[in-house]
């Protein structure tokens, strides 16, 4: 690791199966607010070029009504 760098525990904090058969996930970066969603798992069906493992998805300041989803019951990946 750089000098300086700080390392991060991630907690995870839900999963989510996507209609595409996809898995993403939210975890939480400790000791900070900040959560990370990523694709944690690309279904063996999806068409989506943009979902990859690992990917990350959204990157920001916990949310306390996530529910998985956008506005309309959407995925939001």
């Amino acid at each position: 690791m750089a000098s300086g760098a700080r390392a991060y525990a991630l907690t995870l904090l839900t999963l989510q199966a996507l209609p595409c058969g996809c898995v993403a996930a939210v975890y939480q970066a400790r000791p900070t607010v900040v959560e990370v969603e990523l694709l944690e798992a690309k279904g063996p069906h999806c068409r989506f070029f943009g979902h990859r493992p690992g990917r990350v998805v959204r990157l920001g300041e916990a949310d306390p009504l996530w529910d998985g989803t956008a506005g309309g019951g959407e995925p939001r990946v």
